[in-house]
């Protein structure tokens, strides 16, 4: 549109555009990089704790409290997470919860929207189903 709109002449310094579409995962070290596996169980014994879905990724696998969050476990899954937390960007690993439920290892200052697991200090309290 903006091409369009020069070419019929209008001063570009005055033409005002927004970008709409989807985000990307926001992975800080990786970004544009692809993807070098596929999402699978992390290294090591299966945990014997809840059963983590990602549904995005068609991941299930067990809990293991040797993870101290849910960001953690699916970092280890290689599962495509956003996530800007540790940098200092809060909520950007809310979640969409589908099934199940969650706890906070440390309640967040705001909580996520209704639905929605801050993956960063979050744990599983029961068999859960994230929109991962």
């Amino acid at each position: 549109m903006r091409d369009a709109l020069t070419a019929a002449g209008l001063d570009a310094t005055n033409i005002h555009t927004e970008l709409f579409g989807s985000l990307p995962p926001i992975n800080p070290g990786v970004v544009g990089a692809p993807p070098t596996t596929r999402p699978h169980p992390p290294d090591g014994v299966p945990g014997p704790g809840p059963r983590i879905t990602f549904a995005r990724s068609g991941l299930s696998v067990n809990w293991s409290p040797d993870f101290h969050t849910l960001l953690e476990f699916a970092e280890a899954c290689d599962v495509p997470t956003r996530y800007s937390c540790r940098s200092g960007v809060c909520h950007t690993c809310a979640t969409p919860v589908i099934e199940g439920t969650t706890d906070y290892s440390q309640p967040p200052l705001e909580a996520p929207a209704a639905g929605d697991v801050l993956l960063c200090t979050a744990t599983p309290h029961s068999d859960l189903v994230l929109d991962l």
